[in-house]
């Protein structure tokens, strides 16, 4: 897939989300970013795994008194296309990955997501 049909996937997988959240997300500039690869620091953190997305910064309702990176998502289209080869299937796991990231922001822990399928 083109990077730009990636972002569309991604995009899509935003504007399905229940307004309640999406406007949470916009409210406070929470963005979610379609990138090319992981950073080698998270490819060396899990090295035998594949990372589709991973969740940066403070989460929902918590205050941190010190500058810090900005909050965002970032999903990773290498990541993707290692693993699926049809884009409705990719599809499908971009919008879980969003999902999942997502319920990072919200304080969610990585067991509490799994339990939920994401």
């Amino acid at each position: 897939m083109t990077f730009e049909e990636f972002e569309t996937l991604v995009e899509t997988s935003l504007e399905r989300l229940p307004a309640r959240f999406s406007g949470i997300l916009r409210k406070n500039g929470i963005q979610v970013l379609a990138r090319q690869s992981a950073p080698l620091p998270l490819k060396k953190q899990f090295p035998d795994k594949i990372v589709f997305g991973v969740f940066i910064g403070v989460p929902y309702g918590r205050f941190v008194n010190m500058q810090s990176e900005p909050t965002r998502i970032e999903l990773y289209k290498e990541s993707f296309e290692k693993v699926f080869k049809d884009n409705n299937e990719a599809a499908h796991q971009i919008r879980s990955t969003v999902v999942h990231e997502i319920a990072h922001y919200f304080g969610f822990s990585e067991a509490q997501i799994r339990k939920l399928g994401y």
